[in-house]
């Protein structure tokens, strides 16, 4: 099944700091054929990084299939956001642009977050949610 691997399990990849045992969970999930990523995890990720590890994060970002942007993407995220905050949640607005392009594509989510579920009691988002290795 085709995964987007969402922001927090990439910051755990690349974070030189994470236990190894954590390193080698989210390295098997980039690296598996069916991962993919779009430009909202993209811009998560990459406006963070030291200047030290942009490259190597971009080359390692550069080897999973990048998913198109849906043309209303602002539009359905914003009535995304506004389904959550009706039934009491109050995701990031990153993490709406994700789980739409997701929606958009029909695809689940892989990650460590939270919010994701909270996104996927109000719509049709499918949510891979995991516990971090230690």
């Amino acid at each position: 099944m085709i995964s987007m691997i969402d922001s927090s399990i990439w910051v755990d990849c690349v974070r030189t700091g994470s236990p190894e045992p954590l390193r080698r969970q989210t390295k098997t999930l980039i690296m598996n054929p069916d991962s993919v990523i779009c430009e909202p995890v993209w811009f998560e990720l990459l406006r963070a990084v030291p200047r030290r590890d942009r490259a190597h994060t971009e080359a390692l970002l550069s080897t999973v299939p990048l998913l198109s942007t849906p043309t209303d993407l602002w539009l359905t995220a914003r009535t995304l956001g506004q389904k959550c905050v009706d039934a009491g949640a109050l995701p990031p607005a990153i993490d709406l642009l994700i789980a739409q392009v997701c929606l958009h594509h029909k695809i689940q989510i892989t990650t460590f977050d939270a919010h994701f579920q909270q996104i996927g009691k109000v719509s049709a988002l499918q949510v891979n949610f995991l516990t971090r290795a230690r």
